[in-house]
């Protein structure tokens, strides 16, 4: 019976996962990156940025003039489908410093910060695995217009990652990434958003420059 009460307990956290989406969605966006590799290999041990949207509609080469780093960040991923097509985007580049920013879509289609941490949760372990000695920088789960809905979601997700680099020397999770775009109402500050209200302006992504050029290997 007691079993029986504990089964119980869990089912409506196993029923009510949210799916995650086909990541078939970007076949073509990795087959593109395949592409781009067999005509200019990256040299292994570099720098990796890998992501969402945000990162992909990152220009590293304004942001980061002269920083030898690539982009391999697609759409509007979820977690999952970064590690779904982890070994193509990330991990045979065998990086020393992988930045990440993902999450918030995964939150805005109705995934629990549970279910969202246990993908990351894979991601990190993966990324370990093949490159034991990497560092990884997390951007905090970005505060935007559009979603202020999921705020909380948010904030809770951003705890976790925080919680997570804690426990690991190699992981720097960086705070300002949330904070920084709010202002001291806690209202997000719109010159940092584009029209849509979600994705970032150019003084969004200065904002982003600020903070990681600490982090970053001289260059």
């Amino acid at each position: 019976m007691k079993r029986l009460l504990h089964l119980l307990l869990f089912l409506p956290l196993i029923a009510f996962a949210t799916p995650d989406p086909n990541p078939d969605r970007f076949a073509k966006e990795i087959a593109a990156f395949d592409a781009a590799d067999e005509k200019a290999p990256f040299e292994k041990g570099g720098i990796v940025f890998t992501g969402s949207s945000s990162i992909r509609l990152m220009d590293l080469g304004k942001v980061f003039p002269g920083l030898k780093a690539l982009n391999r960040g697609f759409g509007g991923a979820h977690i999952s489908e970064v590690n779904h097509y982890l070994d193509r985007c990330v991990l045979r580049y065998e990086p020393s410093l992988v930045v990440f920013y993902c999450g918030g879509n995964d939150l805005w289609d109705k995934k629990s910060p549970e279910q969202v941490e246990e993908d990351f949760t894979e991601f990190r372990r993966r990324l370990f695995e093949k490159v034991p000695e990497a560092k990884l920088i997390i951007m905090g789960v970005r505060p935007s217009p559009s979603r202020v809905s999921i705020r909380d979601k948010e904030a809770d997700m951003n705890a976790r990652f925080k919680k997570t680099a804690e426990a690991d020397k190699r992981i720097t999770y960086v705070a300002g990434s949330w904070d920084r775009f709010l202002d001291k109402d806690g209202k997000t500050i719109p010159e940092l958003f584009v029209e849509d209200g979600l994705h970032m302006s150019d003084a969004g992504y200065a904002v982003w420059r600020e903070l990681l050029l600490p982090l970053l290997p001289k260059h």
